[in-house]
């Protein structure tokens, strides 16, 4: 049977067009005071095969989304560009690869908390950051940073300093349109180096081997090999390297899609097909809550993307999730379905007759820890 395409709400953000087919559906349970829709469709492009998802929200949506994102700046975790031995390796990694002088300006996309713009400037070199969360972007100026809510405002500044490099880690899946993104950066920045930095889309979606922690509702695009070098060259990149990496030494099970190249200032848009790796279509496999006990009330800790997924993807949970647990002070107050977020240090207050629900996470073995610490005698399940 052949695959069924439909017009799509948005366009690949490799080839630009707007056929594709329905994968699957993915449903979050989000914060209850977001203005944004919790579902999308994973597709596949029908004219690259590009696999991204298809969305009813808008640009507007999903930039106040990230205005008042504030969990990034509450953790020093990988990817929130925070400040830790981790980040500072995985800092270096890039700025040794890019090898700039020291006069040479180095722009960072979405760069969080700041981390690499202070590692910069802690080796004596120069960078400044864009940052469109203001709470991310607080944390970074509080320490001095110079991080601007937006490419316009970075103008207005007029450095004077040519920029040497533009850094896009982890940000390209995070958009509606990243091609536009990177081709007004390759016209304020022409002929600097780029590094492109995504998560590798084969590591994690796969017919039969669906890594469901692994489908973070912020990730609306998912990148293979063959999709981000054919995305750079029609960004105007000249690509000179490519390569796998893992994201961190800490957080090694991540595995990631690396390309640097040069602004040449050449955009090319040509028939998709060229690319077209015969990827075989399939249908998403059944996200399973076999671990979730068929009865009695439930509590939940850890209320991470894949937590809402499946939240949103069970509507049998609703009722019977009574408390919300976690670490984070950016989700603790914040309700989900009518549910409030309560500190994780509350669950010794839970009866003994509910299971308390744990979804799997790189937090598992450090959450198992402390619930053995604290000496909680109920019962958990990981799902």
């Amino acid at each position: 049977m052949g695959q069924k395409y439909s017009t799509l709400k948005r366009a690949c953000p490799v080839c630009e067009k707007k056929t594709g087919a329905v994968m699957g559906k993915l449903t979050y349970a989000l914060f209850d005071d977001l203005e944004i829709p919790g579902v999308k469709n994973l597709v596949q492009c029908g004219d690259c095969d590009m696999l991204f998802d298809d969305v009813a929200f808008t640009e507007r949506q999903l930039d106040e989304y990230y205005r008042c994102n504030e969990h990034y700046a509450a953790t020093d975790i990988g990817g929130a560009g925070g400040v830790s031995d981790d980040n500072k390796e995985r800092y270096d990694r890039i700025i040794d690869m890019l090898n700039p002088g020291r006069a040479d300006l180095i722009l960072d996309y979405g760069c969080g908390q700041g981390g690499l713009v202070a590692r910069c400037r802690q080796r004596g070199l120069t960078a400044v950051g864009i940052e469109p969360s203001a709470k991310s972007r607080e944390v970074a100026q509080s320490s001095g940073l110079p991080v601007f809510d937006s490419m316009d405002a970075l103008k207005a500044e007029d450095r004077a300093c040519r920029i040497y490099a533009v850094v896009f880690s982890h940000v390209l899946e995070h958009l509606l349109n990243p091609m536009h993104l990177v081709r007004i950066c390759g016209e304020l920045a022409e002929d600097a180096w780029v590094y492109l930095e995504v998560p590798d889309a084969d590591s994690y979606l796969a017919p039969n081997t669906v890594r469901w922690e692994e489908m973070y509702f912020e990730h609306l695009s998912h990148f293979r090999q063959n999709h981000l070098q054919e995305f750079a060259r029609r960004s105007g990149i000249e690509v000179i390297k490519e390569y796998k990496q893992v994201f961190s030494t800490s957080l090694d099970d991540i595995k990631c899609l690396v390309l640097l190249g040069r602004f040449s200032g050449d955009v090319v848009k040509e028939d998709g097909s060229k690319i077209k790796e015969s990827r075989p279509f399939f249908k998403l496999t059944a996200l399973s809550a076999d671990a979730v006990p068929k009865d009695g009330p439930l509590a939940l800790w850890g209320v991470s993307q894949y937590a809402m997924l499946l939240l949103g993807s069970y509507p049998g949970l609703k009722d019977r999730i009574h408390r919300l647990f976690d670490a984070s002070p950016a989700k603790i107050g914040r309700s989900i379905n009518g549910v409030v977020v309560e500190s994780s240090a509350n669950i010794n207050t839970l009866p003994a007759d509910v299971n308390l629900l744990i979804p799997k996470s790189k937090f598992l073995t450090q959450m198992c820890r402390q619930l053995h610490d604290c000496g909680y005698r109920g019962d958990v399940r990981i799902i």
